[in-house]
């Protein structure tokens, strides 16, 4: 995969093309000292009272994690890839695009990753999905027969 920076005004952001259009993205810090990686969204514009339709900060926006943010203050930013995965148009699919990628790699329950919790989820997630779990999603979703289970 390329993450050269293209000419665009894209901040620290390593994307393919111009940001900015659409509602917002999802993005992946890569701490390249630890090898851990942050998983986040980031609207274009402001939705509160104050700032509703005002550009946000995105271009120099690095992650609303409180640990990431000491870690900012306490090592050199090339330590950091800022990777922008894809833009959005619409907010139910940014908010279910970093839900969906936080489920898919598993973040609460791996090492990996310095996301605990997934948006909306308040509990700490301790178990990871099973094996079994993953091989019968897939047999249901390949549309497989479970005939012997009856």
């Amino acid at each position: 995969m390329d993450l050269s920076v293209p000419d665009f005004d894209n901040g620290h952001w390593l994307f393919p093309e111009k940001m900015g259009e659409g509602v917002g993205f999802i993005y992946v810090v890569r701490d390249n000292y630890l090898e851990k990686f942050y998983l986040g969204k980031k609207f274009f514009h402001g939705h509160g009272k104050l700032n509703k339709g005002m550009e946000s900060n995105w271009r120099k926006y690095v992650s609303s994690s409180n640990l990431l943010k000491t870690m900012f203050g306490e090592r050199p930013k090339e330590e950091f890839d800022f990777v922008c995965l894809e833009q959005y148009e619409m907010k139910g699919a940014l908010s279910y695009a970093e839900t969906w990628t936080l489920c898919l790699v598993e973040a609460p329950t791996t090492e990996d990753w310095y996301n605990t919790r997934v948006e909306k989820v308040s509990w700490r997630v301790r178990e990871r999905i099973t094996e079994r779990h993953k091989e019968r999603l897939e047999r249901v979703m390949m549309m497989d027969g479970f005939e012997e289970e009856r």
